[in-house]
């Protein structure tokens, strides 16, 4: 199931509206901001629930995917190293009872969505399955940010939630095109197509304080000083540049020699996967462009670990026709040392479920990495 912006549409558009009357309140969302939702504020998981609890009591009844949970939630580390980059990017500070019930909730429902599309990608088996999962959110976020545009209500509550809804949705739409860039496709607005839809009158009103577009430009100048200082240290610093990498050749086949074990390239289940992974080991370091192990510090314990997760991903079929009975993981292990000539059998042996679950959470990309069947 792709992932909606279930609560902003509810908000543009349902029972969540601040133009209606019955939300405008004090009385009301001081009590459902004292029936559990304040204090989680900060817990997303517990957050909903309380959410979907306290709102019953006023006739409300929310119907949302993908609700946070501590698998999902997990997997917003994926975004963790995104935040001190968008960190100018903050909503407007609340004033009343009602303001700060709809900065809660549109703050945690940017969290609901970055967990949820995190999660579904790593449950794709398939590249095409997570382009699609990625493409269709942002479609969504094209319509619900298209819709944000178009409203014009102007007493001071509505202001402030189209305020925040505009920010969040900039945010939330960059955040995720850096997040999976692999998976974007060809459709994802550009930063300056999605700043034209949120405001197409900008360049006008990025100079006024208190307006999505200053804060929006704000972020903009604070990306370009944050460039320019790293382009100044560059130049400035002493130490001899490390030269750019070359490109990576790929080398679909089995191109050493002398190899007496069970397995062939043939037995590789998606070469353009697995080619993939391999650019993955090239560009941090596992592997030079003639394919050998770098034995840099601590590689090897983890690419004993990557072994692992490629097994459990199903990176290679079960046998072959020469070899009738199921290959062993070690099978699977010799053919990968070979490949990228190394030894690695202490260290796979070694290899825990904890290892393992911490090399993929260092590495984003083997958590990205759809599986093959």
């Amino acid at each position: 199931m792709v992932v909606k912006p279930s609560i902003f549409d509810n908000i543009l558009f349902g029972e969540l509206a601040p133009w209606k009357s019955e939300n405008t309140a004090e009385t009301k969302f001081r009590d459902i901001l004292n029936n559990q939702v304040r204090i989680n504020k900060d817990n997303p998981e517990q957050f909903f629930k309380a959410l979907i609890k306290s709102l019953k009591d006023y006739s409300v009844s929310l119907k949302i995917d993908h609700l946070p949970n501590k698998e999902r939630i997990t997997n917003l580390a994926k975004f963790a190293e995104l935040q001190t980059s968008f960190s100018m990017l903050i909503l407007p500070g609340f004033y009343n009872k009602a303001s700060e019930f709809y900065s809660y909730l549109i703050s945690n429902e940017t969290i609901r969505i970055r967990a949820a599309i995190a999660t579904n990608v790593v449950k794709c088996k398939t590249t095409i399955d997570a382009e699609y999962q990625v493409c269709s959110l942002l479609r969504n976020l094209d319509y619900t940010i298209e819709q944000v545009a178009g409203k014009s209500n102007n007493d001071k509550l509505s202001l402030f939630v189209l305020h925040s809804l505009k920010i969040s949705l900039f945010s939330l739409y960059e955040e995720i095109k850096k997040t999976f860039p692999a998976f974007i496709g060809t459709e994802a607005l550009s930063e300056n197509e999605l700043i034209n839809f949120i405001d197409s009158n900008f360049n006008s009103n990025k100079s006024i304080p208190e307006t999505p577009a200053f804060t929006i430009h704000q972020y903009q100048l604070a990306k370009t000083s944050k460039k320019q200082a790293d382009l100044l240290i560059k130049q400035e610093s002493k130490i001899e540049q490390v030269p750019e990498k070359p490109p990576f050749i790929p080398k679909q086949s089995d191109f050493r020699t002398v190899y007496k074990g069970k397995l062939s390239y043939n037995d590789v289940i998606n070469s353009v996967l697995f080619t993939k992974l391999e650019e993955f080991l090239y560009n941090y370091d596992f592997i030079d462009l003639e394919y050998n192990f770098t034995n840099k510090h601590d590689k090897k314990k983890e690419l004993a670990s990557i072994y692992r997760i490629l097994i459990q991903k199903k990176y290679f079929k079960e046998k072959n026709v020469k070899h009738q009975s199921k290959f062993r993981d070690a099978d699977y292990r010799q053919y990968l040392d070979h490949r990228y000539n190394v030894d690695t059998s202490q260290q796979f042996r070694k290899s825990t479920p904890e290892i393992i679950r911490s090399i993929s959470d260092k590495y984003y990309w083997l958590d990205t990495l759809p599986a093959c069947r």
